[in-house]
């Protein structure tokens, strides 16, 4: 009832308005509120379709690049086909048993096989794993020993399963004769006997530079945060702007690895909704290339149109509303005009005495005419997306600062394929001393383990004594007082040579004549294993001492380098502070370090 007489109330309040405010009020329930919802629905229909517009757009641009890297990747199965497929191949690598001489010229031709198929475009380096048992296994540049492959890793494991098809192997650092460390991904097929199919003859490895792919992803443009990669099916970066993250994991969920092995491309967002990942897969890989980038820079076509969309509704609303406001002119123009032809008609007819002002006054408020026009601002927040970056700790640059700088197993072939030929040419001195650094090399090398026992230690320290000995006429003796259960013990690896080093070059060697002796010596104390160092040779001031075990800047003298890293390797071996090496010198009367070292026994 009360809602009835509010609604009689207003249509005679409204009936009784000035033509202004009726204007208005028609505007509003005419124009504006349905101009409005017009809008909200429009908006939310269009903004989803130029959302998939501008994800189809970009796709096609991730399609391209994934284009440009498949035909790279083609070109290299290409190479591997042909080399496959040349007889000449299968027969020199089957040819174990043949005399050298024959293997010499298979060598030989081989070499130039392999050298014009490195010729094809975007091929950096092929590689051949063949028998050991062929003399050219171990010439280190393009011909390598089947056993030098890492058989327990999953791309090994895939090659085996795949009956010579390719095989991707993910970026990698690669040392190569006479070069710096490349990052490469290489393609690996497996030969096999044509004659005896279970017998494998060798494997095939196309390396292409990881650097190509990068290029092809630097011309990817997309948005102005983008980040666009390369990741393969266990998360690992193929390839990515920052080189520092190859072959760490991506950015990705497990869920959205999932989701994207489900599809050959598509576009998805984060949990947070602050970030859009596209993506297209490679075929034949299980590479996929991504492109991340923030949400709003995806929907940012989508609010230009609203923008747009809310200028022209205003425009159309204004123009409509103008309209109104000059019926409203007119008409009440047309009211004054009328009251003063009413006024000047009785005034002739009657005359101005009879003029009593009894004309019918004009309903509403002539007075005044307002003209209103209201502007209607819509703010679009711009969602910023922040993308971050999660740096993964490295290996300890430490326990690898006194690993040679030149590839050890590169090294290592070497010398065994060097202390063959001094076995047939009879030179023995040469074959012992070349099969001590061979043993040398083999203990440092200790198959990628960073940790060894106290006997494999020692033993790195009798074929440096070897070696070094055999150099000096005068010679060093070297005695070791090491019980036998002590050897099972661990330690770091090379940890005793960088001491025994510094005792021959800055202690004995300075002495006259020179020659000396060094006591190696182990005992148990406590939770501790204490190694012992002792020389003979001319010692060292305090000063010099106690400079030895600082941090010193890399173009400092390697024996205060050796030293000082020993030292913090053992700390970070044993977890404790207390580990370490203590040196005691006198001058004239030699030097000892002393190494604590916490028990972990096997």
């Amino acid at each position: 009832m009360n809602g009835w007489r509010w609604l009689k109330g207003y249509l005679r309040a409204f009936t009784r308005a000035s033509v202004t405010r009726i204007a208005i009020t028609i505007y509003v329930v005419v124009v504006l509120l349905p101009g409005c919802l017009l809008f909200y629905f429009y908006y939310r229909q269009t903004s989803g379709i130029i959302e998939r517009e501008m994800g189809d757009s970009m796709l096609q641009t991730l399609n391209q690049a994934e284009y440009n890297i498949s035909n790279s990747l083609d070109n290299v199965a290409s190479v591997s086909d042909s080399l496959l497929a040349n007889q000449d191949i299968i027969d020199y690598l089957s040819a174990a048993g043949e005399p050298a001489f024959e293997q010499y010229w298979h060598f030989q031709a081989l070499e130039k096989l392999v050298a014009s198929a490195e010729r094809n475009r975007g091929i950096h380096r092929i590689r051949l794993f063949v028998d050991p048992k062929l003399t050219y296994s171990r010439e280190g540049s393009r011909f390598f020993p089947l056993d030098a492959l890492d058989r327990e890793s999953s791309w090994y494991r895939d090659m085996t399963s795949r009956n010579g098809a390719i095989v991707w192997r993910s970026t990698y650092r690669q040392y190569y004769l006479g070069e710096a460390g490349t990052d490469v991904v290489s393609a690996f097929r497996m030969l096999h006997d044509p004659l005896h199919y279970e017998t494998v003859i060798g494997v095939l490895a196309v390396d292409v530079k990881a650097d190509g792919i990068r290029d092809i992803l630097n011309r990817v443009s997309l948005s102005a945060s983008q980040e666009v990669y390369v990741v393969d099916g266990n998360r690992l970066l193929v390839s990515h702007p920052d080189a520092q993250r190859l072959g760490k994991p991506a950015d990705l969920t497990i869920g959205q690895m999932e989701l994207m092995a489900d599809s050959p491309e598509g576009v998805f967002r984060d949990d947070q909704g602050t970030s859009s990942f596209l993506f297209r897969r490679i075929p034949d890989t299980d590479w996929t290339i991504v492109a991340k980038l923030s949400t709003s820079e995806l929907s940012g076509k989508s609010v230009v149109l609203t923008k747009i969309s809310a200028v022209l509704l205003l425009g159309i609303g204004s123009v409509i509303f103008i309209f109104f406001l000059v019926l409203a002119f007119a008409a009440a123009a047309e009211s004054l005009s009328k009251r003063i032809r009413d006024m000047i008609r009785t005034l002739k007819a009657e005359g101005s005495a009879h003029f009593d002002g009894s004309l019918p006054k004009p309903k509403g408020d002539l007075r005044q005419l307002e003209s209103a026009i209201s502007r209607m601002v819509q703010a679009v927040h711009d969602l910023t997306a922040e993308s971050y970056l999660s740096k993964l700790h490295e290996r300890d640059a430490q326990l690898k600062a006194l690993q040679a700088q030149i590839d050890p197993h590169f090294l290592y072939n070497t010398l065994d394929s060097m202390n063959w030929m001094a076995i047939r040419r009879g030179a023995g001195e040469i074959s012992d001393l070349i099969e001590a650094l061979s043993t040398y090399f083999r203990l440092s090398l200790n198959k990628g383990r960073d940790v060894v026992t106290l006997a494999e230690e020692l033993q790195l320290i009798r074929s440096y004594m070897h070696i070094h000995n055999t150099r000096d006429d005068k010679g060093i003796a070297v005695v070791y007082d090491v019980e036998e259960p002590l050897l099972s013990y661990r330690l770091p690896k090379l940890t005793l040579q960088p001491i025994v080093e510094n005792a021959v070059l800055h202690g004995i060697q300075h002495k006259r004549p020179k020659s000396g002796t060094i006591v190696i010596s182990a005992r148990l104390e406590g939770p501790w294993l204490l190694i012992s160092v002792e020389d003979d040779g001319v010692g060292m001031t305090r000063e010099r001492l106690d400079r030895l075990l600082e941090p010193r800047p890399s173009g400092e003298t390697a024996e205060s380098y050796g030293l000082y890293n020993v030292h913090e390797r053992l700390r970070l071996f044993s977890h404790d502070n207390g580990a370490g090496v203590t040196m005691f010198s006198e001058p004239g009367r030699g030097t000892k370090a002393l190494l604590k070292i916490k028990i972990a026994a096997d």
